[in-house]
This record gives C-alpha cells, structure tokens and sequence, in this order.
C-alpha cells in the first residue's frame, strides 16, 4: 500500500510538472514563428478626370513568419515580415511587404492557452501590376491572439491583426499621379510557434 501511495505522488508531481513545462517562464525564450491567412485591406482612390473613384479591393492571403523573444514573464518582443496579395479593381494586383517590430503583453496560461495582445511599428513595401509606382510607407499595428501550448517546444497560434498605415502617391513610371494607395488592412491569421530553447 505505502508503494502504492508513493507511486500516485509520484505520479501526481510528474503531471503537475509536466502540465506547468508549458507555462514555464517567458523570460529568455526564443522562438521562430509562421502563419498563414486572409487579409481584408481598405479600398482605394484613384484620379479621373470627373474625380475621384474609389477603388475596391477584394480579401486575399498574407502569409509570413518572423521572430519571437521572451523579455520577462509577460512581455515578450516580436519582429515579422508578412506579404500579402490581394485584386483591386482599378490598380490590378497589390502586393504589402509589412516588416514589423512590436511588443506582446501575455497573459498567464489557462489551460495550456495564452491569450495575448500587442502593438508596434511597421514598414510597408507596396506594389501594383503594370507601370505603377508606388512608395514605401510606415505604420503602426495592434494584434490580438491566442496561444494554444500544444507541447513546450510547439505552440499553435490564431492572431487578428490590424495595420493603420498612411497612404502613398501611385504614380505611373512617367511621373504623373494617378490616384492614392492605402496599405492600410485588417487580418487573420493562424499558424504556430517554433521554440528553440
């Protein structure tokens, strides 16, 4: 009976370390990330000679990944590179480049789940089809997401994210503008979480 007892103890501190290896400390963690998803940017203007038309822009992909590093228990610091494609109707095809540095506030795990939030700045590289040109831009973004702890080494992650930029001149390759292009977009994306140490 006493082996019995000392076995279940035994048992019960080996399920209680290994469900807190999850949630141990933030602090000095390293991770790579990936995600993957659809992204819902804001229209767009362009000139003509009765005025200006808006210029619909339709869902498309983001995809990406980046860098993840713990900076105490709950802040941890992030640097991303995104590229979303997505159809316009007056532009053709667009394409955002958003390299992104930012923050994360985490809160403490449930469950093998961190829900956490962030914001940070952001630099983003547009393209249009034909014989546009369109400049770089910057802008901030804030993110909202969830972490699900899937192992220690493995999280699996779901992130709403929404980049505020400003918008920039597209011109044609002659020099003479055509309208405005706002990379400007809201986004979800799901993906997972890589640590190495």
């Amino acid at each position: 009976m006493r082996k019995l007892v000392m076995l279940v103890a035994c048992a019960m501190l080996t399920a209680l370390v290994a469900g807190n290896a999850a949630a141990e400390d933030l602090r000095g963690r390293l991770a790579v990330s990936a995600k993957l998803g659809v992204t819902n940017p804001v229209d767009n203007e362009r000139n003509h000679p009765d005025g200006k038309l808006i210029v619909d822009s339709d869902a498309g992909i983001i995809g990406g990944g980046g860098f993840f590093f713990g900076i105490d228990d709950n802040i941890a610091l992030e640097i991303n590179m995104t590229r979303s494609s997505y159809h316009t109707s007056g532009f053709g095809t667009a394409g955002v480049t958003d390299l992104a540095v930012g923050a994360q506030y985490r809160f403490p795990e449930r469950q093998r789940f961190v829900p956490y939030v962030g914001a940070g700045v952001d630099v983003l590289i547009n393209s249009l089809d034909g014989n546009r040109y369109v400049d770089t831009v910057v802008g901030m973004h804030g993110a909202a997401g969830i972490d699900y702890m899937a192992m220690r080494q493995v999280a699996l992650t779901a992130e709403l994210k929404g980049v505020q930029a400003f918008s920039s001149d597209v011109k044609e390759f002659g020099g003479g503008k055509v309208g405005e292009f706002d990379p400007s977009s809201l986004s979800l994306l799901v993906g997972a979480r890589f640590f190495f140490n």
